[in-house]
């Protein structure tokens, strides 16, 4: 069930390491926490809920400037966005 909780935030990991511009999880520092990821990544439950980087980089670029997306899902350029990269 922790697993469940924790997720969300280490699904954001890539969009705030492109923004900072470095690799904040790198796999030679943390190999049994990107292996956890990876492995959180392959389950269903996961898949029918993730959100890409791309989504996540133009929430937090919104964020960033004081205008944050909300509704993001319910843009239609950035679900395609999420159907692009899936």
């Amino acid at each position: 069930m922790a697993d469940l909780h924790g997720y969300p935030f280490f699904e954001r990991v890539p969009a705030v390491s492109d923004i900072v511009g470095i690799d904040v999880l790198p796999v030679e520092k943390f190999p049994r926490l990107t292996g956890w990821i990876s492995a959180m990544q392959r389950q269903e439950f996961v898949k029918k809920v993730w959100m890409s980087t791309k989504m996540h980089q133009h929430y937090l670029a919104g964020y960033l400037t004081g205008c944050p997306d909300y509704d993001i899902e319910l843009d239609e350029e950035t679900v395609a966005l999420q159907i692009s990269v899936t």
